[in-house]
């Protein structure tokens, strides 16, 4: 089993990692130990213990020093803590026999190292509080029937109460070592199953992106071969999570999962998105690497078991090599190449293909980019821009589309359409969306404390449509928004995914969120799909409305999508106007909104309340 798939329990390596921790304690002890036990035995039969306890110790710690307490450990490394452990406890328990045999004191020390002795076996082997009480009694009674001993002997009653006091000492002085350990037993554990959950998808339980990347990291450090990673893609993915409901979904997911594994060899297969798996291996070459990836294409012939249900699913796979991620960029992500790779095979439909640079540009300026987005965000790189609604009934402005806009420290400012579609390619598109959907509800609010009530709009990415979890994630950014929240959505998604997408369009509309059809008309336009769409918005695509005032039919295809938009009860939006003659013959139309460069170009959040405050002071700048 891999170390990353182990149980929650209390680990090996969170008891090493406890131990470590208590190693300075451990050591001062046995010196004050050694202290007290040379005047009873000599100092060379304590020193030989002393040596042999901490060279014990030692040993312990340098063999285990870099043991992660958030893993398992292999058997191998278990069985050689286990010797150590029984070594230790050796030490304890042979010298304390030998201290027992000569005479009453040494019986107290020996009930000191007895006492030391139970408490490590109880310790290491899980025992509870209790456990451990129950064991020390013996020993701790032994204290109490010393005073005789010493009595007899010649001792005084200071000695006597010297006894009772050692033994007292020792055995709450071991309840309380026990206190500590255990505090530091369940932080190295919670700090484990922190580890767990940060490597595992939270509905089916695989491990996630990140388990696939540190498996890829080991593999790359360790292997001879060619270290290679398959992203699995399920086709017609959200056709079947329509038809069958998201829960089934999630098992037929597991259930594809194990098989997979069980045919490639028991290798942990990950999900990487919501209709990705993946997984990472070694090969001679990319040849073999085709041959076994065809093995897994075979476990998927026959259908899956939901239920009472049997259901016949497919894949496509993509490829990526180790060794060729390297030799183009340090940092690009080798899952991006696999899962794009995924995306190259079904526009060829081939069933599995390898990535090919050559399809795709160069990767070293692009695909890279989306290790590069992270940081992007952080370190002030990524900004928003707002572009400016029109109202050509009132002639204020109303509202302000949020775009994305990355000023690159090395290529410059890039282009949107180059990092978003390589976002929504890569799976990247939910953290680029949750982004800009929290940077415009902020903003929001320092428009409205600047005395501005703006609705914003945010581009929502059709590949967004089935990801329950980016909804409820959505849902909550909004429930903190100042003001009108809109989410445009291109016509080519939502005929793309019909039924997936009026579910999630009715539950963000459900939630007081306004949506919007974008880009109509550059898709199959179609009134059927209009009328069965949650919508409040329709934008017309630029494409028509840039030489609507030159172009009679672009002016009729306008002129129809806005009279058909009305009739549904829709608002219409025309953005990418350029041109007065545009505006005003808009206006004729009974268009409600308008956007484009001849109002105002995207701009940063300053410059549009300036912009907003120039326009309330002076009419004249109002005009359009």
């Amino acid at each position: 089993m891999e170390p990353y798939l182990s149980d929650l329990r209390p680990s090996i390596a969170a008891i090493i990692a406890a131990r470590r921790a208590q190693l300075g304690v451990r050591l001062s002890s046995a010196a004050l130990i050694i202290c007290i036990f040379q005047l009873q035995t000599g100092l060379s039969w304590a020193l030989a213990w002393d040596v042999t306890y901490f060279t014990v110790q030692l040993v312990e710690y340098f063999v285990f020093r870099k043991v992660d307490e958030t893993r398992a450990m292999a058997r191998s490394a278990e069985r050689v803590f286990f010797a150590l452990t029984m070594a230790n406890s050796a030490a304890f328990t042979s010298f304390g026999l030998l201290l027992a045999a000569s005479g009453s004191w040494g019986v107290m020390c020996a009930g000191i190292l007895w006492s030391g002795t139970i408490a490590h076996v109880t310790i290491n082997s899980g025992g509870s509080r209790q456990t451990l009480q129950c064991a020390l009694l013996p020993p701790v009674l032994a204290f109490f029937a010393l005073p005789g001993f010493i009595l007899r002997d010649g001792g005084n009653l200071t000695d006597c109460i010297t006894a009772v006091a050692a033994g007292l000492f020792s055995g709450f002085g071991t309840v309380a070592m026990w206190n500590v350990y255990q505090k530091l037993l369940k932080s190295a554990t919670r700090a484990r199953e922190f580890g767990r959950q940060a490597q595992f998808d939270s509905e089916t339980g695989l491990p996630n992106r990140a388990a696939l990347n540190q498996r890829t990291d080991e593999l790359a450090s360790t292997a001879s071969g060619v270290v290679v990673v398959a992203a699995i893609g399920i086709d017609r993915f959200s056709h079947l999570r329509g038809a069958i409901g998201h829960a089934p979904m999630v098992e037929l997911i597991a259930q594809l999962a194990e098989r997979l594994s069980s045919a490639f060899n028991g290798i942990p297969v990950m999900r990487l998105s919501s209709g990705h798996l993946g997984l990472a291996f070694v090969a001679r070459d990319m040849a073999e690497a085709f041959h076994l990836a065809a093995t897994l294409q075979g476990a998927v012939t026959r259908p899956l078991q939901l239920r009472d249900t049997h259901v016949d699913v497919s894949v496509t796979i993509g490829l990526s090599e180790a060794a060729d991620a390297l030799q183009h960029a340090a940092d690009l992500a080798i899952l991006d190449r696999a899962l794009i790779a995924v995306e190259q095979a079904r526009e060829a439909r081939r069933h599995i293909a390898s990535f090919d640079a050559k399809l795709y540009g160069n990767p070293g300026a692009t695909l890279s980019l989306m290790s590069e987005m992270s940081r992007a965000f952080d370190n002030g790189q990524m900004t928003i821009a707002y572009q400016p609604k029109y109202d050509l009934r009132s002639g204020a402005i109303v509202g302000a589309e949020a775009l994305a806009r990355w000023d690159h420290p090395e290529r410059g400012a890039l282009r949107p359409d180059l990092f978003v579609e390589m976002a929504e390619e890569t799976g990247h598109i939910g953290e680029l969306t949750e982004w800009v959907l929290r940077r415009a509800v902020r903003d929001q609010h320092r428009l409205r404390a600047a005395g501005f009530n703006l609705s914003i709009a945010v581009n929502w990415s059709g590949h967004l449509l089935d990801d329950v979890g980016f909804t409820d994630t959505a849902l909550e950014i909004a429930r903190g928004a100042a003001g009108k929240l809109c989410l445009e959505v291109t016509e080519t998604a939502i005929i793309g995914n019909a039924g997936l997408a009026r579910q999630t369009l009715e539950r963000l509309r459900a939630a007081g969120l306004t949506i919007s059809i974008d880009d109509y008309g550059s898709g199959l336009s179609s009134m059927a799909y209009l009328k069965n769409i949650p919508a409040d918005e329709l934008k017309i695509d630029k494409a028509f409305v840039l030489n609507m005032a030159t172009d009679p039919v672009d002016a009729v295809l306008v002129r129809a999508a806005v009279s058909l938009a009305h009739s549904l009860g829709l608002q219409v939006v025309a953005e990418g106007v350029e041109q007065q003659a545009a505006l005003d013959l808009l206006g004729e139309m009974g268009c409600d909104l308008a956007q484009g460069y001849l109002i105002a170009r995207p701009i940063p959040l300053q410059d549009l309340v300036a912009y907003l405050g120039d326009r309330a002071t002076d009419p004249a700048s109002a005009a359009v």
